[in-house]
């Protein structure tokens, strides 16, 4: 191709205005875009994490261990919420005028970090309140000097960090899209609903997560985890450096400098009449700009009555006077352009709209102070030993912003566009005073709950027993927390895009400041506020609004059985062991599968792609983090364009495998022990532990979804689009904050006293041994020995008679000490009744892993696109399972178990082996369903010529496998679940943790026996002159056929567990 020709297409690459991180002209191919904006929204997401797992439940610190009053601590969290909405003004003037947004970021992000380690620090010290036991429904003690100092000096470093990373990141985020190519222009218009909707995604996990922590575990923890994210945050934005685009600076002078040259200009010339200026812009050869009209005309629309408008565009036109030099001397090079002054007129006519969304902002303080204050008094119990922590709420407002933002994205603007014929459906200001109309009716609401609460209280004669809890439920407050949602979806987004917009190129930081300092005055005036209405209503013995009363709780004092303490203490069980202790161990599970999926889901695209590897070979080897990374950094061979796959390096292969393996041998010991620890922190002599122990394994496997679904939709798309090594770094940095998080829960775990004797395992083979060597004794001497025993015949005695022998010496003589018990016959006969069942589910565990290989590679070649710019990654549609699974057992564990049990009378419902069942029929139905959708595209590549195109997209869309995958994760909340239950209930007391590893082994056999049948497979079919089932090319090969195997080896497995099952008895707690 001549150079003529290539000339248009690289002008066009280039990006106006901004250079690459080595200051060379950036190219829109390789830089930018939703690539780079990604990273950012990461940041974002990791610092809006930090910041309300600080800022959320803040009042519960104040007002618990730093000993506040509720009025006092309202103030503090509102002068300190306002301070730090206020100095983005200063983080962006520094920004915008001397650092630059990028390193703006990185010296903010450092000193966020140093203060959450130093609030980390603080709470981990002790005070008066945490020697006496706080809990968040104590009322105040009295703090500690040297705490107190070092929290707020902490705080409010971590606010000044805020002032530089909030404004600069989302204004650098906007940057990453250049405004004059029409495709990242729409881009751009989205990004600031999509910036806020990730935000408050990660702002919901927060809620849910940090303020149980800090309620109910432990405020160090509770603060040490935003730190380590915040590490996390800074870490992921430098790995982007890479890829932004830098804003280039103009050689003119600052925008701060123009701007206030403009008002000074215009003071001194105040004198000048306005004939004298319309006689020099005649001279210049200048018209008039229209903003003025424009802006009298769009305010209209929403303030109309707003007189306050129109005066300040009448007067803004003094400005125009900056256009005369002093003296009306035409010295050009002080007199101000039409350009500074019409800056400084923008500037100028945000401030009507600042001014008058003050009141939003003081309603908005309310909902993480007050609103807080009253869920605590609240009936918050979600299962008899778990209480949902009052913050939490805040919850459903970022629940409701995220489900409402894409709704507006793509429901309401394109109606509205249909309507206004507006592109973006309704005006700025139009959506900002939707969103406070929306905040006024949810005050209302508010304010009628709380006459409910108040009128509730007295009803039952609580009002002088401020710490028992009110008889109403803390569900009464969800409503005005979603209108909040709502409210924000309209009116902060808008007024971010409002303010990012309206000013000049050079202040987008200030212009995002600006909208900031609005909720930083707000907090002020809402403070002031409180402190008039507390003085007003607080004196001469009068109650205030946020008055408290002494008032002790007792503290029980019993143990628990066979447990002791991490010092070999007997445990109590009032501050050990529960959901209190479970909670760490569910938090460690959910990181170790975030790293496991982060790893597993897509690691046959890595070899495959980098590693080079034939899709059958990778199908295969699928079935140390730390070296997983640097395999991946090790730099692979060069693909040529027209192939198909490329040759590896062979040290970084087997840096690979040695690296999977010991992912391998890590998992062997983490996975079994942790879920048997959990499960032994519910003792199950106590009636409401016992109940809890029972739902432990669903929500075990609902929040380890969570984590998968987490790890699916971000770490796919990371190794997907922008680094492996980021991609298999990150589940490393995981598990060390797993470990850390294990240990931080030390002292608040049980341990198990073992019990006395032989190892459960020598018990068992010495059991198999005697019965092997007493082979010939006849079942009337056994009987004999029983009868001179006194024991009773156990239900299950019948049952593998040969381990009976096991009750008799060899020479027939009752020498005790040689001798099995009874008990360690039934321990015996219990693991082996478990086999059949371990047999019978390998079927289950071969179609498990198809769907973390050939369905993600079948996803590779469908159509994936949800926008014309942004395609799904193939391993998130895994998420799929998960999602199903989080809703599935939700939905088994309160709505299908209370409505089985009020029919079979179990308490469980239904039992474990029938639940198993299910999940093996419904795996069954999954893999058809897989079948019949890959011969569709099958029948589509052939229909489309694309048989011999491997690398052309099917015309076919993805969400196609969809419902394989939703089947496949509600068969995993029947058969997982169910499995686990069955193998750690099943097993001798001493072997819990081999009981699951049974459990797990069924899996790894199953991934074994995949292997295998895909290599007898693939050497059956793939001869010479044959096209494999598995060929690389998959519009040439069958997966159809492979899938209908498996579904026929599901059916036979199904059958033969269920003529199993009829003959399997349960064994008895007592016996075992």
């Amino acid at each position: 191709m001549s150079s003529s020709n290539q000339t248009p297409l690289l002008s066009y690459d280039i990006v106006d205005g901004s250079v690459d991180y080595k200051g060379r002209p950036a190219y829109r191919s390789n830089s930018g875009g939703w690539r780079s904006a990604s990273f950012i929204i990461g940041v974002e997401v990791a610092e809006r994490f930090a910041y309300y797992g600080i800022s959320s439940n803040l009042i519960t610190y104040l007002t618990g261990p730093l000993g506040q009053s509720t009025a006092t601590a309202a103030e503090n969290v509102n002068v300190w919420s306002g301070t730090a909405s206020l100095l983005p003004l200063l983080g962006a003037f520094v920004a915008d005028s001397f650092l630059g947004r990028f390193r703006t970021i990185i010296f903010a992000s450092l000193i966020y970090i140093l203060g959450l380690g130093l609030l980390t620090l603080s709470a981990l010290l002790p005070s008066h309140a945490a020697a006496n036991g706080f809990r968040s429904t104590d009322l105040p003690s009295s703090p500690v000097p040297s705490q107190l100092i070092l929290f707020f000096f902490a705080l409010y470093l971590v606010a000044i960090g805020q002032s530089g990373h909030k404004p600069c990141v989302q204004a650098f985020g906007a940057d990453q899209f250049d405004g004059q190519d029409p495709q990242e222009s729409k881009a751009k218009s989205s990004f600031f609903n999509w910036w806020y909707c990730f935000m408050c995604a990660g702002t919901v996990v927060t809620l849910l997560v940090l303020n149980y922590i800090q309620d109910n575990l432990n405020w160090g923890l509770g603060f040490g985890i935003p730190c380590a994210v915040m590490v996390i945050a800074l870490i992921i934005f430098l790995l982007g450096t890479k890829t932004y685009r830098y804003s280039i600076k103009g050689e003119e002078k600052s925008a701060f400098l123009r701007i206030g040259w403009v008002f000074v200009s215009s003071i001194r010339n105040w004198r000048t009449t306005p004939s004298a200026i319309a006689f020099e812009e005649e001279v210049r050869g200048t018209l008039p700009h229209q903003s003025s009209e424009q802006y009298k005309h769009s305010t209209k629309v929403v303030f109309c009555s707003c007189q306050l408008v129109e005066d300040l565009s009448y007067k803004a036109l003094f400005l125009n006077k900056a256009l005369l030099a002093p003296n009306g001397l035409k010295e050009d090079g002080k007199v101000c352009s039409d350009g500074d002054v019409e800056e400084a007129k923008a500037l100028l006519r945000l401030v009507p709209i600042w001014t008058t969304c003050l009141v939003f902002a003081i309603v908005f303080a309310q909902t993480s102070t007050f609103f807080t204050k009253q869920g605590v008094t609240m009936d918050r119990s979600i299962s008899p030993s778990l209480d949902l922590p009052a913050a939490s709420l805040q919850s459903f407002m970022s629940l409701s912003i995220a489900l409402f933002i894409p709704i507006y994205d793509r429901v309401l603007v394109p109606i509205a566009r249909a309507l206004t014929r507006k592109p973006s459906g309704i005006t700025m200001l139009q959506r900002i005073g939707s969103g406070m109309f929306i905040s006024v009716v949810a005050m209302i609401v508010a304010a009628l709950v709380e006459v409910k609460r108040l009128k509730t209280a007295q009803e039952h004669g609580l009002v002088d027993l401020p710490n028992v809890t009110i008889p109403m439920s803390i569900w009464w407050l969800i409503p005005q927390y979603v209108l909040f949602g709502v409210a924000e979806a309209f009116t902060m987004v808008g007024l971010q895009e409002f303010f990012y917009d309206q000013v000049p190129s050079d202040l987008r930081s200030v212009g995002l400041s600006l909208y900031l300092s609005i909720f930083g005055v707000g907090s002020f005036l809402s403070s002031f506020l409180i402190s008039i209405i507390e003085k007003a209503t607080g004196g001469n013995g009068r109650y205030s609004c946020s008055e408290t009363q002494e008032v002790r709780t007792p503290l029980l004092n019993d143990t628990v059985d066979d447990c002791v303490d991490y010092k070999g203490n007997p445990v109590c069980r009032y501050n050990s062991g529960g959901w209190r202790s479970a909670s760490f161990i569910i938090g460690v599970e959910v990181a170790e599968r975030f790293a496991y999926y982060g790893i597993s889901s897509n690691l046959i695209t890595y070899l495959t792609g980098p590693l080079g590897q034939s899709t059958v070979t990778a199908a295969k080897n699928v079935n140390g983090l730390g070296l997983l990374t640097l395999s991946a950094m090790l730099p692979t061979s060069e693909c040529q364009s027209d192939s198909m796959s490329c040759s590896s390096n062979t040290l970084q292969v087997i840096l690979l495998f040695i690296a999977l393996y010991l992912v391998a041998l890590g998992q062997g010991g983490h996975k079994p022990c942790v879920q048997a620890f959990g499960a032994d922190q519910f003792d199950r002599q106590d009636t409401k532990e016992c109940k809890a122990k029972s739902s432990f394994f669903n929500w075990w496997y609902f929040f380890m979804s969570s984590g998968i679904l987490v790890s699916l939709l971000v770490l796919t798309y990371i190794q997907d689009n922008l680094s492996w090594s980021l991609g298999f770094g990150i589940p490393c940095i995981m598990m060390i904050c797993a470990l850390i998080i294990f240990l931080l829960g030390s002292k608040k775990y049980r341990y198990s006293v073992k019990r006395e004797g032989n190892n459960a395992l020598l018990r068992i083979a010495q059991v198999f041994v005697a019965a092997f060597r007493n082979w010939r004794f006849t079942p009337s001497s056994i009987a004999s020995e029983e009868e001179g025993r006194g024991t009773i015949p156990h239900q299950s005695y019948e049952q593998f008679k040969f381990l009976n022998n096991a009750l008799l010496t060899t020479d027939g003589s009752k020498e005790d000490q040689k001798v099995c018990t009874f008990r360690d016959v039934e321990e015996a006969k219990a693991v082996l009744r478990l086999i059949p069942i371990w047999t019978t589910c390998l079927g289950y565990a071969i179609v498990f892993p198809q769907s973390s290989t050939f369905f993600v590679k079948q996803a590779a070649t469908m159509d994936r696109s949800i926008s014309p710019g942004f395609e799904i990654p193939a391993a998130s549609l895994e998420s799929f399972s998960s999602i199903s699974m989080i809703l599935c057992i939700a939905i088994y564990d309160r709505l299908f178990v209370p409505v089985a049990r009020a029919l079979t009378r179990k308490p469980s419902g239904i039992a474990m082996l029938q639940r198993i069942g299910t999940g093996l029929f419904l795996s069954a139905v999954s893999i058809a369903f897989a079948a019949l959708v890959e011969m569709k595209r099958l029948k589509i590549a052939q229909e489309s010529g694309l048989v011999n195109e491997p690398n052309v997209t099917v015309p076919m869309s993805v969400w196609w496998l969809v419902p394989s995958y939703v089947l496949f994760g509600v068969a995993d909340v029947f058969t997982m679940v169910g499995l686990q239950e069955l193998f750690y209930d099943q097993v001798p007391s001493d072997l819990k943790s081999v009981g699951l590893s049974l459990y797990l082994s069924i899996f790894g056999v199953g991934k074994f026996l995949s292997s295998f049948l895909i290599s007898v497979i693939e050497k059956a079919t793939g001869g010479i002159g044959c096209y494999s089932w598995f060929d690389n090319n998959l519009n040439r090969a069958h997966l159809d056929y492979f899938y209908w195997i498996l579904a026929a080896l599901s059916v036979v497995e199904l059958i033969m567990y269920m003529y199993y099952t009829r003959f399997y008895i349960y064994s008895r707690d007592e016996r075992i």
